[in-house]
């Protein structure tokens, strides 16, 4: 008994015929390590041979020959095209006569058992009417005033007695009552009044688009924002948890935000998609609802929503009422039906207080360019001023107009700062979006001059430092130190002087004018940039302060070229 691998194996012979036998049952082992337990290991008796006296056996072939032929139980001998194999297996029996070896996988594998075969459907019987439902027409079709008068007076019938008659199957047959079939029921006709067409054709197409407007705003089934209109209940709802979302997602981003963008960051809606549209209306229109909390700062184009707690747009040394107040002379300069989006583009000229402010007035040539609002009573309106020069795109706020305060553009702060000087030309044009404009200036060579500054680190006040700019400027409102110099280190003017634009205008004579005998005289253009250092005064402000003055302060400079004096101490 010899012990080869996990499994003994017992083999015939001498010792060192028993040891030989063992070597060649653990050769052929360690060739078939990874194959089943009774699976044929098979391998050719020549190359057996050959590494068996390569590994110092001596006439290995004769030997294995003779340990084949003295173990039956253990080694076999195939015959594969001439040559012979050895063949055992790990369980160190031969292979031959394996029982179930004809029921191999593969065989499985590849003729799988037949399809079972499902009884046949039975047929599914008919339901059979009864037959004494046949006769329920013409119980239907009975007069009801006969069969009421037969329910209130029933004739009495006679009762005869009983008799038993056993009658043939025949008869009974001829018995049986005859049904007739039932008549045709009569068509109703519905005859409906006569609708008389209203006559549209001599009413103009703006007077009828609003009478269909003002119809159907007024009808609560119909949902509407802007130009858009649905089906009140088939727009989306929010739930409180949605509106707080939204509103948290508003204060995270500390700006105003898109519907586009509340739509697929907060609500999960994939722009593309017929839903998308969807929600993005029931964003619309039921913040619209939500005056508490959202408040609608967008056009058309480009509706941005915004709520209470965000950081303000543009400039914060002056609160927004204040300037409003400023610009306030503006709604007697813009008409009172002006003609939104009828301008293509407009240039403008920028002064000392629209620069250190980043602002842009809102008068009569911005109304033509820029949108109406959207929504009635709508406060302000977010738009986006892109510059390719400086590949920027900057998002500002147009305030508009109440009926005691003017409007005005604010959020350009960093534009003015990083491009331009006060003076410069800029340009603003519209694209087909009513919420997006192009904002350039006149690219120059650079230039380099000492320009007015306001110098806020101490007390506030007013230097001349070296500047160097390459836009396009208004030389007449270049506020250089050769023109202006008598502005350096004063200070702003107080409140109070700088509310009546009478004040500051006297004031500015005295910065600006030049001395003739205690009066001040100073040419119409020189007086304009230096009044709009202080406070925003249109060109026909302060024309109409200049000309119109009863006070005899102000008045026409007969030895200078559209030149104005002013006397001092006279109270204008």
């Amino acid at each position: 008994m010899i012990s080869v691998g996990d499994v003994p194996v017992a083999f015939a012979g001498s010792a060192d015929q028993q040891a030989f036998a063992g070597r060649l049952l653990g050769l052929l082992r360690t060739h078939g390590r990874f194959m089943s337990a009774d699976a044929p290991i098979r391998v050719s008796l020549a190359s057996v041979a050959e590494f068996m006296e390569a590994t110092g056996e001596a006439d290995a072939a004769a030997r294995i020959e003779a340990a084949i032929q003295q173990n039956p139980a253990v080694f076999a001998v195939d015959d594969i095209d001439g040559e012979p194999y050895v063949v055992t297996t790990r369980a160190g029996r031969p292979p031959v006569g394996r029982a179930g070896s004809a029921n191999s996988f593969a065989r499985r594998f590849r003729t799988p058992l037949p399809k079972p075969e499902r009884p046949a459907t039975p047929v599914r019987e008919r339901p059979r009417v009864d037959p004494s439902w046949a006769s329920l027409p013409s119980v239907l079709d009975t007069d009801m005033d006969e069969l009421a008068a037969e329910l209130i007076e029933p004739e009495a019938p006679a009762i005869e007695p009983a008799v038993a008659v056993e009658a043939p199957m025949e008869a009974a047959a001829e018995l049986e009552p005859v049904v007739e079939e039932p008549a045709a029921p009569t068509a109703r006709t519905i005859t409906l009044p006569p609708i008389v067409p209203t006559d549209v054709t001599g009413v103009d197409d703006v007077e009828l688009a609003n009478a269909i407007r003002e119809r159907l705003g007024a009808d609560p089934r119909i949902a509407n924002f802007g130009e858009q209109w649905m089906m009140e209940d088939r727009v989306p709802r929010f739930s409180r948890g949605d509106l707080r979302r939204m509103k948290d997602y508003l204060q995270e981003q500390e700006r105003p935000l898109t519907d586009d963008v509340l739509a697929q960051d907060v609500l999960q809606a994939r722009p593309g998609t017929p839903e998308f549209d969807l929600f993005r209306f029931a964003v619309d229109f039921r913040l619209s609802r939500e005056h508490r909390e959202f408040e609608f700062v967008g056009t058309a184009n480009q509706r941005f929503w915004t709520t209470s707690g965000l950081p303000q747009l543009g400039t914060t040394r002056r609160k927004p009422n204040e300037i409003g107040a400023d610009y306030r002379f503006l709604l007697d300069e813009t008409p009172a039906e002006p003609r939104f989006r009828s301008s293509e583009s407009i240039d403008h000229v920028l002064t000392f207080y629209e620069y250190v402010h980043g602002l842009l007035p809102y008068n009569a040539e911005l109304q033509a360019l820029l949108p109406a609002p959207l929504l009635p009573n709508q406060r302000a309106a977010v738009l986006t001023f892109e510059c390719p020069q400086s590949y920027t795109t900057y998002l500002v706020e147009l305030r508009f107009p109440t009926p005691n305060r003017g409007g005005y553009i604010l959020g350009l702060d960093d534009f003015y700062t990083e491009n331009l000087v006060p003076g410069s030309i800029i340009s603003i044009s519209r694209t087909e979006n009513d919420g997006h404009y192009r904002v350039e200036y006149l690219p120059e060579s650079g230039q380099s001059a000492r320009l007015l500054e306001l110098d806020e680190r101490r007390s506030p006040r007013y230097v001349f430092r070296p500047t160097t700019f390459s836009s396009g400027v208004d030389e007449a409102m270049l506020l250089t130190e050769e023109r202006f110099g008598r502005l350096a280190n004063e200070k702003p003017l107080d409140e109070k002087v700088r509310r009546r634009p009478e004040s500051v205008v006297a004031a500015t004579f005295e910065r600006v004018g030049e001395n003739r005998d205690g009066n001040y005289s100073a040419d119409f253009v020189t007086l304009l940039a230096g009044v709009n250092i202080e406070r925003p005064v249109s060109a026909e402000l302060l024309r109409s302060i200049l000309d119109n003055d009863d006070t005899g302060a102000f008045s026409r400079d007969p030895d200078g070229q559209d030149a104005y004096t002013y006397v001092p101490g006279t109270t204008p």
